[in-house]
């Protein structure tokens, strides 16, 4: 006898319309059911179900994580070929998942594609953090190997690590690393470290976690002993500024030409007065300053922690920033810094860095070592440090407080001298039993 009608999981007819068959399609074959598209892959306990909500709309994939539970999520598509390749990506990553939880071994390579594409910790990062990560990446996985089994790391294949760094000759490709200090060093084993924590939180199909234990657990990092974290005065910050507008008029013998060191100032002056990173400086646009309301958005798309925020800024700014305004055109584009070449394009930073230190070479100043536009932003935070610290990060930009406190806000003499000179004595009556 044969059987009922039903759709042919092989694909529509001219019209549109499914075609029909007599044989009931497998679970494994695509099919529809209520007018909706729906297919299963993978084997009983490991198993990836791609379907339809509605008709004509956008797939969602279902998979059974034991301890968890099933987890859903859409797609992102309404082609079902599309569908189909994606949820064979999904599959094969949850059979890789089951073949390193069952052999015990978990190489680097695949261990840092996992993190880069799902650990939180790196995805809330902005693109240029990234693009860093990527870079400390590369030299682990050519020093270790991308095979490296993560699980037999210890203590002493950390210091190997570490030594061959500070020395260089690390080969990546055809290039060899150069000799570097501890904080580069620092910022690999700390990536390194990052990822086996990540590892021991996730799970994968059969319920086990990436990485049971973690081999570096308890082994300190690489620490440098005197980190270089200068701080630009106000005086070196008005002496180049000076040589900046010296520049624009001996030097400005071209529009572009007196543009640069316009823009330069500018950027100097922001960042003097807001404490904000480079990156984010030079990618601003005129439409994130607004008059009316005295505020200026900083986008998370061109923050190094990829967070959106709107700020206060005083009127003395707004004001600076309408006379540069003029200066360069009265906003003719969208940018605030556009490039000579392309005005939807921002200056790089490299552009930027190089005018600064031209700057300072007019102003006969020397090069502070281990910083150029980042000490004036240890600046910033050094002279907000009696203010709120929770104010002073949301305004400059730090997520962790602690960061800022260690790395950016400074010691100086005037605040040492205001300790030393506290008259405060502990009372017998303050004193806690």
């Amino acid at each position: 006898m044969m059987s009922a009608l039903t759709f042919d999981p092989s694909g529509l007819d001219g019209k549109g319309e499914p075609t029909m068959a007599t044989r009931k399609p497998r679970r494994n074959e695509w099919r529809v059911v209520a007018g909706k598209w729906t297919r299963s892959i993978g084997e009983r306990g490991l198993r990836v179900r791609c379907f339809q909500l509605m008709k004509d709309g956008s797939f969602y994939r279902d998979l059974w994580i034991p301890g968890s539970g099933k987890s859903r999520k859409c797609i992102g598509t309404t082609d079902r070929a599309e569908a189909d390749s994606i949820a064979r990506e999904l599959l094969a990553a949850l059979l890789k998942d089951q073949h390193v939880t069952a052999s015990g071994v978990l190489p680097l390579g695949y261990l840092w594609k996992r993190f880069k594409t799902e650990a939180p910790g790196f995805l809330d990062n902005g693109n240029a953090s990234k693009v860093n990560d990527q870079i400390h990446a590369d030299v682990l996985l050519s020093y270790f190997g991308e095979d490296c089994d993560v699980t037999t790391l210890t203590e002493n294949d950390q210091r190997a690590f570490v030594s061959k760094r500070l020395a260089g000759g690390i080969k990546i490709g055809d290039k060899e690393t150069k000799k570097v200090r501890s904080r580069t060093a620092e910022a690999e084993t700390k990536l390194l470290q990052s990822m086996l924590r990540w590892a021991t939180t996730l799970r994968v199909g059969n319920g086990q976690r990436l990485l049971q234990s973690n081999p570096l657990h308890g082994v300190r990092n690489v620490r440098e002993e005197n980190p270089l974290r200068p701080v630009t005065s106000w005086e070196r910050f008005n002496k180049t500024r000076e040589a900046a507008k010296e520049l624009a008029t001996t030097e400005g013998n071209t529009p572009a030409q007196r543009t640069q060191w316009i823009q330069l100032e500018l950027a100097m002056v922001i960042a003097e007065a807001t404490g904000r990173r480079l990156g984010s400086i030079r990618q601003l646009r005129w439409d994130d300053w607004d008059f009316e309301r005295h505020t200026v958005l900083w986008r998370g798309a061109t923050d190094k922690k990829n967070h959106d925020a709107v700020i206060p800024v005083p009127e003395s700014l707004l004001n600076e920033v309408k006379g540069f305004r003029v200066k360069l055109g009265g906003a003719f584009g969208v940018l605030v810094f556009q490039s000579a070449k392309d005005r939807n394009v921002p200056v790089s930073a490299d552009s930027l860095s190089d005018w600064l230190l031209r700057a300072e070479k007019h102003a006969k100043l020397p090069k502070l070592k281990g910083g150029l536009w980042h000490p004036l932003r240890r600046a910033w935070a050094t002279s907000r440090k009696h203010l709120p610290v929770s104010d002073v990060a949301q305004v400059g930009g730090w997520k962790d407080i602690g960061t800022m406190l260690r790395s950016h806000t400074q010691a100086d003499n005037h605040t040492m001298l205001a300790v030393m000179n506290d008259p405060t004595k502990v009372s017998e009556k303050a004193v806690s039993r």
